[in-house]
C-alpha cells in the first residue's frame, strides 16, 4: 500500500472537516494515524484503561468526547490524542475526515486520519490508556472475520490483534479503510 496515493484519494473522497458543533456527551472523535515503518504500512491502536467506566480494556483509537472549549471535532481528536498517547499534531497533519461511526452505546465518533511517512514517537500515555500498539495496517485487515456476538449489520465485523479483539467502533473505522484501500 502506497500511503502518498492513499492520502491523496483520502483528501479527494474525504475533506477535512472542520464544523462547528453543539456540545452533547456522546459526540466524540479519533485520530487514525497510518504511518510507515520497515517498509510496512503500520495502524497506531491503543488499549482503553480497565479502570474506565465506559469501553474498559477495549482497543480503539486516540480519541474521546467533544468538550466546548475543543470549538470543532478535529481540535477534540487532536486534544485526546495528545492527552492520551502524547502526541502533538496539528491540523495541517490531518488528511481526511471518514464518515461518522455510532456505537451500541449511543456515541457518535468522527475518525480524522493522519498519514506520516515515518515512525512518530509515542509520548507519556494517559491514565485512559493501558498500551499503545503499532499494528501492520495489512495484516490486521486480514484478520478480519464475521463478529457472531452482536446483530450483524450493527458490528458486521471483528479484527484481531494477537488476543486483542478491535470490534465496534473501531472495525467499522478499519472496514472504511479496507474499502478505501482497494477502490
Amino acid at each position: 500500500m502506497d500511503l502518498l496515493i492513499f492520502k491523496t484519494k483520502l483528501k479527494s473522497l474525504y475533506p477535512v472537516s472542520r464544523d462547528l458543533v453543539v456540545a452533547d456527551p456522546l459526540i466524540a472523535s479519533v485520530i487514525v494515524l497510518l504511518f510507515n515503518f520497515d517498509n510496512k504500512v503500520f495502524v497506531l491502536m491503543t488499549r482503553r484503561s480497565k479502570q474506565l467506566k465506559i469501553h474498559p480494556g477495549e482497543m480503539s483509537f486516540p480519541g474521546g468526547r467533544y468538550e466546548e472549549e475543543d470549538g470543532n471535532l478535529l481540535n477534540t481528536a487532536l486534544r485526546e490524542t495528545r492527552e492520551e498517547v502524547g502526541m502533538n499534531f496539528d491540523e495541517s497533519q490531518v488528511s481526511a475526515t471518514l464518515p461518522i461511526v455510532r456505537t451500541l452505546t449511543g456515541y457518535v465518533i468522527t475518525p480524522y486520519v493522519i498519514i506520516l511517512q515515518e515512525r512518530p514517537q509515542v509520548g507519556e500515555l494517559s491514565d485512559e490508556v493501558d498500551e499503545v500498539f503499532e499494528i501492520p495496517l495489512v495484516n490486521l485487515l486480514l484478520t478480519q472475520v464475521e463478529n457472531t456476538e452482536y446483530k450483524e449489520e450493527e458490528n458486521k465485523y471483528v479484527y484481531w490483534h494477537d488476543a486483542n479483539r478491535i470490534w465496534g467502533a473501531s472495525a467499522k473505522i478499519l472496514q472504511e479503510i479496507e474499502r478505501l484501500r482497494t477502490i
